[in-house]
């Protein structure tokens, strides 16, 4: 039971969403434009409550841990449907757990963070709704992440049974096929256009007046080609809600003023992780056994010096100024100020061409009478900077930090690249020279960046799925990443991942950009939203409702 205000029933939520989703199948979506729809639909043992940012009860309704704190008994709530109406069991979670996510046949990333040294954790059933999950060492933050989306057995043991499971429930999948246990099911999906989502009869969640929630009727997710598209469409009251870019905060406060039917919050740092980072990937591909990565310029990726140098090229303070208005602050971290788990001493890498140009030579770089950038062999370095298409506020940084590499001696190029593919190209072929990105979303917890950080990684970008760490600083990484995860004292937590921190700035994999400041905006007929210190405003939607 919520124990917010009660509300009125009805209504149709309309969305902006830049992007369209990649698949519905939320063990392999790994991107903001799939994860934002995925979220409504499914659901996990536990919740986390972006308000408290805590982990709370959700399939099930109580747990409890024995005292070896390493044998966990979840118990489920009574009368859990499925939005096709099949009841939910134990059952169900064992197969999420054991079938999918513990399956080596299928690759994700949740087996990255919900494994200790590589080994699973022990799912079994006691009844229909009790599950004991026995984990193979103290694991820190398990009632966080055990929420992840429980899977519905009756719908995808064939699929698993088949191999066909990591193509199951993609975008062309038959949609009455995708069941789950969320507030909201898929109604309609189509492709450059629109994902509609309507209420689930089933959901299990209700109010103080014993009503079965949630409100609102259904959600239009409406895709547009770019974040201008976005604002366009907060203003003219087709989105109901709006992160704003600091280039349109004084555009959104003038709206403010002269509607007086929206308001817009200052949320201080965003918790969003922008960076570049290059492509060390040793690999080679499968078909072609071509490497990915062209020789020649993979040595100069590889080398730590070269990486620093491109660092201290960036004018972050002047990319804050022209391109943030002022609303922003350099970045040095895969966490920042915003983030209790900041470690404000990393090695921070101010503009400074000289040194750039120190740490180049260095590493036996040298500039010819044109002041070109060659390497030890007299190669010229050259390479190419990609990023989405539409994200104005990204490409704006992007070219900036040619102009700043470019002062370098170096011949960098920026391209823009639809999202899904440049995600496939992260994420597949690995075709790329360098990307520039953002991190963001999820817990604010160390364990969230398991699969960014262990070499293993299915999302450790710079080369991903090494099957052992390619250097010793990873290695390193690997060792105290499941060193924070083995121990409940947060002071050594904490003294683990501030290593893993100062690893991470010192060797430079990914090279910090800005963050930017965070606003919100939203229309005022929303009702009983209750905007957290973090994360989406619409942590809560399934009770929120509209007064119009």
């Amino acid at each position: 039971m919520v124990k917010s205000q009660p509300g009125k029933f009805g209504g149709v939520y309309l969305s902006a969403t830049f992007g369209d989703p990649k698949t519905f199948n939320p063990v392999m979506a790994e991107e903001s434009s799939s994860t934002d729809i995925i979220g409504f639909v499914f659901k996990g043992l536990t919740e986390y409550n972006s308000k408290t940012q805590q982990a709370e009860p959700s399939l099930a309704k109580s747990w409890e841990v024995a005292a070896d704190q390493k044998t966990w008994t979840f118990h489920l709530r009574k009368g859990i449907k499925w939005s096709d109406g099949t009841p939910l069991t134990a059952d169900d979670v064992v197969f999420t757990f054991n079938d999918v996510i513990y399956n080596p046949k299928i690759v994700n990333r949740e087996r990255d963070y919900l494994s200790i040294d590589g080994k699973p954790f022990t799912v079994t059933k006691i009844d229909d709704e009790t599950v004991q999950i026995v984990t193979p060492d103290i694991y820190a933050p398990l009632t966080t992440f055990i929420g992840t989306s429980i899977l519905p057995k009756h719908k995808l043991e064939q699929a698993v049974k088949e191999g066909k499971f990591e193509s199951t429930w993609g975008v062309n999948a038959a949609l009455t096929d995708i069941v789950g246990t969320g507030p909201y099911t898929i109604e309609s999906y189509i492709p450059g256009q629109r994902t509609v989502l309507t209420r689930n009869p089933h959901y299990w969640k209700v109010n103080t007046l014993k009503e079965r929630l949630p409100y609102i009727n259904k959600i239009v997710f409406n895709v547009v080609p770019d974040m201008n598209a976005v604002l366009m469409r907060f203003l003219a009251g087709e989105s109901y809600d709006l992160g704003v870019r600091p280039e349109d905060v004084a555009t959104v406060k003038k709206k403010v003023n002269e509607s007086g039917k929206i308001t817009m919050i200052d949320r201080g740092p965003s918790t969003t992780i922008n960076f570049l980072w290059f492509n060390m990937n040793q690999g080679k591909n499968p078909k072609t056994q071509k490497p990915f990565v062209d020789s020649v310029k993979l040595k100069w990726f590889q080398n730590q010096k070269f990486r620093q140098a491109v660092s201290h090229s960036i004018n972050r303070n002047g990319i804050i100024q022209s391109v943030l208005l002022g609303l922003g602050t350099p970045l040095w971290g895969i966490k920042n100020e915003a983030d209790k788990w900041n470690n404000p001493n990393v090695r921070k890498y101010p503009y400074d061409l000289d040194a750039a140009r120190k740490l180049l030579q260095e590493a036996g770089f040298k500039y010819n009478a044109q002041g070109k950038l060659l390497d030890e062999s007299g190669n010229p370095v050259a390479w190419t900077l990609l990023t989405n298409q539409g994200n104005n506020t990204r490409e704006q940084i992007g070219n900036i930090l040619v102009e700043d590499f470019q002062k370098l001696g170096m011949d960098v190029q920026l391209k823009t690249v639809d999202f899904n593919a440049l995600v496939n190209k992260i994420t597949d072929t690995y075709d790329y020279d360098a990307i520039m990105l953002g991190l963001g979303g999820g817990a604010p917890d160390p364990v969230s960046s398991m699969s960014v950080l262990m070499s293993s990684g299915r999302m450790h970008q710079w080369y991903p799925n090494q099957k052992t760490p390619a250097t010793p600083w990873e290695a390193r990484i690997d060792e105290l990443m499941q060193k924070q995860l083995k121990t409940l004292d947060e002071k050594k937590r904490r003294e683990y991942f501030d290593e893993v921190q100062m690893i991470m700035s010192e060797e430079s994999p990914y090279i910090y950009t800005v963050t930017p400041q965070s606003y919100a905006a939203y229309y005022n007929f929303i009702k009983n939203i209750d905007i957290p210190p973090q994360g989406s405003i619409l942590w809560n939607f399934d009770e929120l409702w509209l007064d119009k």
